[in-house]
């Protein structure tokens, strides 16, 4: 019997070891062959090789076994867009190691726990079970809190609720742990909580991965409201810019037909009257014009839409802008940036009684390029250094398109309010 649970230990630590291995690979690296049943092959293979290798209790050759097998799998089965062979074995091989010596920090936690508790007499069996089990827990959580955070490069961020859901985990195994070890404290073989342990390994193993996917989960469907959001912003502002084509092919229409009643009347020597008339085409015409903000054409088209917006719910605005040039700019990162600022600043104002106003300044700061807006608002709620938007569910992804677009150009979004005042401030480099 004591053989047999050896055998499942030992296939049990050299599973997780390369569950957890091919998971990175499968993550950071593309496959070589889309067949993915050969992967599920070549990773059985693996744990049962590794296995028997274990059973000989060489750590030495234990060690240079996972060496060589990491480097021959990351070579052979993996890529890059960027193929650097090299960078990957050693990766790989750097994952190895960390592995190594996560596995050794559970060991000595369990030494601990075993001296403090005056633990002696513990069958040897049972102490590779615990050793095993110990090492296994304290990889698992190490490499999804820790390792694969920094080994793995993601732009998904870590939630606060996974490390809690984690931590939790952490202390149920650990306290869970703690009375199994009791159980062996007279050098009994207890085979039913050697089974235990191993359940619990597995456990961990999976619930931990599923939290981890979960909160991926999570991630993407927000980016994909974003993204939902954004397009509807850039629907909206092509449909405005349909309505306004519509506009100006309807006056050049008539266009003619003024031009001829103009000079009628100046035949029939009526100069005054003449004058009044092209003034109010002017004016029939200037919302179709583009005031020019700046240099950047895509900015000019629309700061002169929003103001007009602003103007028609009865929002004072001022627009100041300094001789930058802001062509360097992408016209989606110019659409995203100034337009869900503009309306968020114009949705807040429009609410509130009396006067309502929006000041947007462009200039320079250093060898940067700094904007803000302000409006004045109601009472601003924040989280996660974040205001609360009214609009539910959904809400709020507006600036984290407008923070994304940030990035791109090193820059930094700050949000703040001040009383019944809110201001956005945005630094990009040029």
């Amino acid at each position: 019997m004591n053989t047999i649970l050896l055998i499942l230990c030992n296939a049990l630590s050299c599973f997780i070891i390369s569950n957890i291995l091919f998971q990175f690979m499968n993550g950071k690296y593309k496959k070589s062959s889309q067949n993915r049943y050969a992967y599920i092959v070549i990773e059985a293979v693996t744990v049962i090789f590794t296995t028997c290798i274990n059973m000989l209790n060489h750590s030495i050759l234990n060690l240079v076994v996972w060496g060589v097998l990491t480097g021959i799998i990351a070579y052979a089965l993996y890529y890059e867009d960027m193929d650097k062979p090299l960078r990957r074995i050693i990766e790989c091989e750097a994952l190895v190691f960390c592995m190594s010596v996560c596995e050794s920090l559970g060991v000595i936690l369990l030494q601990c726990i075993l001296q403090a508790a005056d633990i002696k007499n513990v069958n040897e069996t049972m102490l590779y079970c615990l050793e095993v089990t110990f090492s296994k827990v304290i990889l698992i959580f190490l490499y999804y809190t820790f390792i694969n955070r920094f080994v793995k490069k993601s732009d998904i961020p870590y939630a606060k609720t996974r490390y809690i859901m984690y931590g939790m985990i952490l202390l149920y195994n650990l306290i869970n742990m703690g009375v199994i070890v009791e159980n062996f404290k007279n050098g009994e073989e207890n085979y039913l909580c050697a089974v235990n342990m191993g359940c619990i390994v597995l456990a961990d193993l999976y619930l931990l991965y599923f939290v981890k996917m979960a909160d991926e989960k999570n991630y993407y469907e927000k980016q994909l409201i974003a993204l939902e959001q954004q397009a509807k912003v850039q629907y909206e502002y092509y449909l405005m810019q349909t309505k306004k084509y519509d506009q100006t092919v309807h006056i050049l229409h008539d266009v003619n037909k003024h031009i001829k009643a103009i000079e009628g009347l100046y035949g029939a020597e009526q100069g005054n009257t003449a004058g009044e008339y092209a003034a109010e085409i002017r004016e029939l015409l200037k919302p179709l014009i583009p005031v020019q903000y700046t240099e950047n054409p895509i900015l000019n088209i629309l700061l002169t839409d929003k103001e007009s917006v602003m103007r028609e719910k009865g929002i004072s605005v001022t627009i100041k802008v300094d001789n930058v040039n802001l062509n360097f700019l992408a016209p989606i990162d110019i659409t995203t940036i100034f337009g869900n600022l503009l309306d968020n600043a114009i949705e807040a104002a429009e609410k509130l009684e009396g006067e309502k106003y929006i000041s947007i300044k462009i200039g320079s700061y250093h060898k940067m390029i700094a904007a803000s807006i302000e409006n004045n608002c109601g009472e601003v709620k924040w989280k996660n250094g974040f205001p609360v938007s009214a609009k539910g569910k959904g809400g709020g992804i507006g600036l984290l398109n407008v923070q994304s677009s940030v990035k791109k150009y090193d820059g930094n979004l700050i949000l703040k309010s001040d009383g019944n005042k809110f201001i956005a401030e945005l630094f990009l480099n040029s």
